[in-house]
């Protein structure tokens, strides 16, 4: 008995499916899904945002919504079929209801993610009216190039809401974040996963730093311009990284516009490595 749910909220059974499943497509494809773990399991009970497909007992679908700026215009998509049950229809399906749940919503657009290595995720977005947006290396640490040795004199403190000025002007300067997005995004979540960089009591910069299992992410990352071309930003990512490091995870990992050069060539010194490559396809819902 095949049985499709738009869950508001997820169950620990769900997200152990979920987990399940995308070890299953990992492991077949080789791939790294993009999943964000933190907002799966964190998903609030008042808005649907995963839709499951189930065989009997078994999760064999799934696809997730992405409101990565909290209640903004846009929504990202990820998303996984079984490998035994590819080729009948079921990611349309799933994408045709979500699709559907976002225009509710009133986003006005979608952005599909595809790792490029996933024939079966590039093949779908291909039978859609989906063009190219962009592209990101997510990027693993390899502790073993490289030896990190903070010298310049930089504190990371959490944020806090007396930073939200400051951080909110970084945002919009370093990754183009409309204010109205800004105002709309969780400031509990900002405030607890986000350092402020100083040096000598001025604010310089902010990284973002989350455990998700055994992996720590780097995110949000970002130099007030003045500050920048010193070192200072490769003394706040050693920081961010001897935090992450002290946690005893297992990866620590971050993910890096193709065509931000200065960053990538900073994050490749600092001894990232790229493992893989999200494109990011554009549905516009409405103008």
């Amino acid at each position: 008995m095949e049985n499709q749910l738009f869950k508001r909220g997820l169950s620990d059974k769900e997200l152990q499916d979920i987990r399940d499943l995308e070890n299953v497509c990992c492991k077949y494809d080789r791939l790294n899904l993009k999943l964000n773990w933190s907002m799966l399991t964190n998903r609030s009970a008042d808005e649907k945002n995963d839709l499951l497909y189930y065989v009997g007992n078994k999760l064999i679908g799934f696809l997730g919504l992405y409101d990565i700026e909290q209640k903004s215009k846009e929504i990202e998509i990820m998303g996984m079929v079984h490998p035994e049950y590819r080729r009948r229809g079921i990611f349309k399906e799933l994408f045709n209801a979500v699709k559907q749940e976002c225009i509710t919503r009133g986003a006005r657009r979608i952005l599909l993610i595809t790792e490029r290595s996933s024939d079966a995720g590039t093949s779908f977005v291909k039978s859609t009216d989906a063009q190219y947006s962009c592209s990101e290396y997510r990027m693993k640490f390899d502790e073993s190039n490289v030896q990190i040795s903070p010298t310049l004199g930089i504190t990371l403190r959490k944020a806090e809401s007396r930073d939200y000025l400051e951080l909110k002007n970084l945002d919009v300067l370093c990754f183009g974040s409309a204010e109205e997005e800004i105002e709309n995004s969780d400031a509990d979540n900002v405030y607890h996963s986000t350092y402020v960089a100083e040096i000598k009591g001025k604010f310089i910069g902010k990284i973002g730093v989350q455990m998700e299992g055994n992996d720590g992410y780097i995110y949000g990352f970002g130099i007030e311009p003045v500050y920048r071309r010193q070192g200072y930003g490769r003394e706040v990512l050693s920081l961010a990284l001897l935090k992450l490091l002290s946690k005893q995870v297992l990866n620590v990992i971050l993910e890096v516009a193709v065509k931000n050069e200065k960053a990538l060539l900073l994050y490749k010194s600092c001894g990232f490595k790229e493992i893989t490559v999200y494109d990011y396809y554009e549905i516009i819902l409405q103008e």
